[in-house]
């Protein structure tokens, strides 16, 4: 019979990882019950389905050989995926990215880079700079639109 989908993803996304040498567990003293190679595998795919991590769980108990593939005893709990995302650095994922780009045989790559100074979660300091202004102002009965 043919391996699922969700299975070959998962046998491609175990390379990976061992190509990029993350460690099956980041601490000595961790509970030994999933590895983060599982939770790693687990995460890549509920965002390739879309789901959230309730919705996910309850996929995996109707998913065909994922679990026996990963070698899971039983089922994680979806707060178990929530705090293993939220464990996963900056440097883990770095190292997944570069061990995929290898692992895909990208040749060339474009990246784009913005100096217009804005962030996604901040904004700039020119702009909070003139939010202050502007309220200042507007408390000093200040009417000008422009304070400068």
């Amino acid at each position: 019979m043919k391996p699922s989908r969700y299975a070959r993803m998962a046998r491609t996304m175990m390379q990976i990882i061992k190509r990029a040498r993350i460690p099956p567990y980041l601490h000595r003293k961790s509970n030994h019950v999933f590895t983060v190679w599982q939770h790693l595998i687990l995460l890549v795919l509920r965002q390739y389905e879309c789901k959230s991590y309730r919705r996910f769980v309850e996929f995996l108990q109707e998913a065909f050989g994922v679990g026996e593939f990963l070698g899971l005893s039983r089922i994680p709990h979806y707060t178990t995926l929530q705090k293993a995302a939220a464990r996963l650095t900056h440097g883990i994922m770095i190292r997944i990215l570069e061990s995929f780009v290898i692992h895909a045989r990208i040749r060339k790559m474009f990246a784009g880079i913005d100096s217009t100074g804005l962030s996604h979660g901040q904004a700039s300091y020119c702009a909070t700079h003139y939010i202050i202004i502007q309220n200042a102002s507007n408390y000093e009965g200040n009417s000008s639109r422009y304070p400068y």
